[in-house]
């Protein structure tokens, strides 16, 4: 891969197999541009407008994408590592009715107050991460990883999780009569907090 930089000034909007390093692109817009194998490594997109992007089988590395806004955009195979993506509305993302090539991968990274509601998540990996306050409410996250990910706050209603892998997951509140959790792994001592919602008393 070719290190580039991201401009329009040839009116270029289609990217194969570039690597973007350090570009300062906050509240830029990137709108209707797409990107195949593209890598982005410590690129600053905060509040950047992702409107009608592609992105398929893209890498971002140490990027900010907090408030980044994806209108249309397609993410296909996209991975995120050690980033931050606080703020980000998912939903606004198009979701494509046809398997993607590949669910979405975040780790180590910061999904604090971003909105997962009603997605198809299936597969996804979310390891090792933030995700304070996130809302996976009526998404699909059947064989979904999220090992290890703080879930302080995050909500859950209507959600599949069967077959998810929860060990080392910490500080979820997830109603088993209200989510699908069949086959679904979770560790001791967290997965205590299982019970509370049931008719027992735990002595």
């Amino acid at each position: 891969m070719k290190k580039d930089d991201l401009t329009d000034k040839d009116g270029e909007k289609d990217y194969a197999d570039r690597v973007f390093s350090g570009l300062a692109l906050k509240g830029a817009g990137l709108d209707s541009k797409s990107f195949y194998a593209c890598v982005f490594r410590n690129c600053d997109l905060t509040g950047a407008s992702l409107r009608f992007c592609k992105f398929r089988e893209c890498r971002f590395e140490s990027c900010n994408l907090s408030l980044a806004r994806p209108r249309g955009a397609v993410f296909d195979g996209v991975s995120f590592k050690d980033s931050k993506l606080t703020g980000v509305n998912w939903g606004d993302a198009a979701w494509p009715k046809l398997k993607l090539a590949g669910p979405l991968s975040f780790q180590n990274c910061v999904l604090s107050d971003c909105g997962f509601l009603g997605l198809p998540l299936a597969g996804a990996s979310i390891k090792n991460c933030l995700a304070k306050d996130a809302d996976f409410r009526e998404a699909n996250l059947s064989g979904a990883d999220l090992a290890g990910t703080d879930l302080a706050g995050a909500l859950f209603g209507g959600t599949d999780l069967a077959g998810a892998n929860l060990t080392g997951a910490r500080n979820y509140a997830i109603n088993v009569k209200e989510n699908k959790v069949k086959d679904a792994e979770f560790s001791l001592p967290e997965a205590m907090s299982l019970l509370y919602c049931l008719d027992i008393r735990i002595v």
